[in-house]
């Protein structure tokens, strides 16, 4: 009788403990998930960032006047370097989906350095900046997808 007083309480507390543990895995796992998608956003941010810089210097340095070859050729490659650190961030943290559309965008980004190396313009109707922008709206899309944003706003 006395085994079975001490048995009850026992699988109580064995129950009790289990399900503590599970609800706290649980939390875990969430919390985690929160965590990875906020680091993503923050990536995605970044990689973006980088490249609406890149952009913006190349169309300027495209209709800028006064610039030897060499000028503009540095000015080109050294805009285009920003975009280095937030692409390898990039390929840690996102995944396949989101990795390969950015590697296509950053394709697009070296063609329009060179076409502004080369010294034409970029806004030429049916261009470079036309595929690169294209290319951006696959990334913008895929980024969407992966942090489960509407992707028709």
């Amino acid at each position: 009788m006395t085994w079975l007083s001490l048995l009850g309480p026992l699988v109580g507390a064995a129950i009790a403990l289990a399900s503590a543990l599970l609800v706290e895995r649980r939390r875990e796992r969430r919390e985690e998930r929160a965590e990875r998608r906020t680091a993503r956003q923050e990536v995605y941010a970044r990689y973006l960032a980088a490249h609406a810089e890149v952009r913006t210097q190349l169309r300027v340095l495209s209709v800028a006047t006064g610039l030897t070859d060499e000028e503009r050729g540095h000015r080109a490659f050294t805009a285009y370097a920003a975009c280095y650190a937030s692409r390898y961030e990039l390929a840690v943290l996102a995944p396949q989906s989101v990795v390969t559309p950015a590697k296509s965008l950053d394709r697009h980004a070296r063609d329009l350095r060179d076409v502004v190396i080369e010294g034409t313009h970029v806004e030429v109707p049916g261009g470079r900046m036309r595929e690169y922008l294209d290319a951006l709206e696959v990334v913008h899309a895929a980024m969407r997808a992966d942090l489960g944003a509407d992707i028709t706003s």
